[in-house]
């Protein structure tokens, strides 16, 4: 009896050392449970830090949670890591969305200027519109002809610059006696947010006046009279006083030549006018005025109207009077003294006409 008790406690002091062994020799599933929550929480922590409101990669936290409870391959998530877990946004800088904002241009003035030969130029001046949240993909100067409504592109700003001043000469597709007006025009685009509401994307300047793009040369007649018989009967041909006024561009200024001409017999040619290869062809009368006609050995014909005004060589300039906002309050110092007048030349003696008739040459002057 004694020896069975013995066999049964030496079983269980066995039993007892094996279990202890047995539990030190097994890894501890609830440590690695709980080194690998740590990690999963420290990195959803820097995850959060480094996070910035409105990203477009949110934070990889179901990743991070599936990789705690990852163990040899397998996942198994306890329902409880998500049971009834706090949701919580951190909000770490607030920002002001403002939309495009584009206003038009300004043109100041249109200046006609002779500095390059062979043609005029029509320099135009003026200020860039100004914008905000917007990049401009079209900046534009157009031209109407004779303020006929219809507008055409004649010049395009590149790298434009917000509010930035600008002088564009202008010399091509313009036609010499014909008057111009110009604007600017602008389109953007929004690099807001927001985009422009419809139609204020585009935005025009005021048209300025009117500006004559001016010839190299003009012709004027006066005192133009038909061919007729005098008193005594004798034939008296056609004449004409023929002015031909041209821009000399060596001296930087106009000259004139002027000449009575007298109307050639039927079939031959007159002199040549000043040099231009025009001569006298002949001097009729027409519905609505007296006109002298020149022909040159091209053949082309000028038809001129007695005692009309042809158009200036150097037209007026146009400038706008109204002041910028910047600019306002400044008084015109401007004298009476510098004000530009008008220089007219002295007046030629007056010539004695034939007795036979009231016009210059013995005939009307129509």
């Amino acid at each position: 009896m004694q020896n069975i008790d013995k066999i049964a406690i030496g079983l269980a002091v066995v039993i007892l050392v094996s279990g202890f062994a047995a539990s030190a020799l097994v890894p501890d599933q609830g440590g690695e449970y709980s080194d690998a929550i740590g990690k999963a929480n420290e990195q959803i922590r820097r995850n959060t830090d480094e996070q910035l409101v409105g990203g477009d990669t949110p934070p990889g936290v179901e990743e991070e949670v599936r990789k705690a409870y990852s163990f040899n391959g397998e996942t198994k998530i306890p329902e409880w890591s998500f049971y009834r877990r706090p949701a919580r946004l951190e909000l770490f800088q607030t920002e002001v969305v403002l939309p495009p904002e584009l206003a038009g241009g300004r043109l100041s003035g249109v200046e006609v200027v002779r500095t390059v030969a062979p043609s005029p130029l029509h320099r135009i001046s003026g200020r860039l519109g100004t914008f905000e949240r917007a990049e401009i993909v079209a900046c534009n100067i157009e031209v109407s002809e004779d303020s006929d409504g219809t507008w055409s592109k004649v010049h395009s700003f590149s790298d434009v610059v917000s509010g930035s001043s600008f002088s564009v000469d202008i010399d091509q597709g313009l036609e010499s006696g014909k008057s111009y007006s110009y604007r600017i025009v602008m389109r953007g685009r929004s690099t807001s947010s927001i985009s422009f509401a419809s139609g204020t994307d585009v935005v025009t300047s005021e048209a300025s006046g009117a500006v004559m793009y001016p010839p190299n040369s003009i012709w004027k007649v006066s005192g133009a009279q038909i061919g007729k018989l005098d008193s005594a009967g004798n034939f008296v041909p056609g004449r004409a006083t023929i002015q031909n006024t041209y821009w000399d561009w060596d001296a930087g200024q106009t000259k004139r030549n002027t000449k009575i001409v007298t109307e050639p017999a039927a079939g031959a040619s007159g002199a040549e006018l000043f040099g231009t290869g025009f001569r006298l062809e002949r001097i009729q009368d027409t519905a609505d005025a007296r006109t002298v006609v020149l022909k040159d050995a091209d053949g082309k014909r000028m038809y001129l109207k007695n005692n009309e005004d042809p158009p200036p060589l150097v037209p007026d300039n146009w400038t706008n009077f109204e002041e910028e906002s910047d600019d306002e309050g400044e008084e015109d110092d401007t004298s009476a003294s510098e004000t530009e007048t008008e220089v007219k030349e002295p007046a030629k003696p007056a010539r004695p006409r034939p007795s036979g008739g009231g016009g210059l040459f013995g005939g009307g002057d129509d």
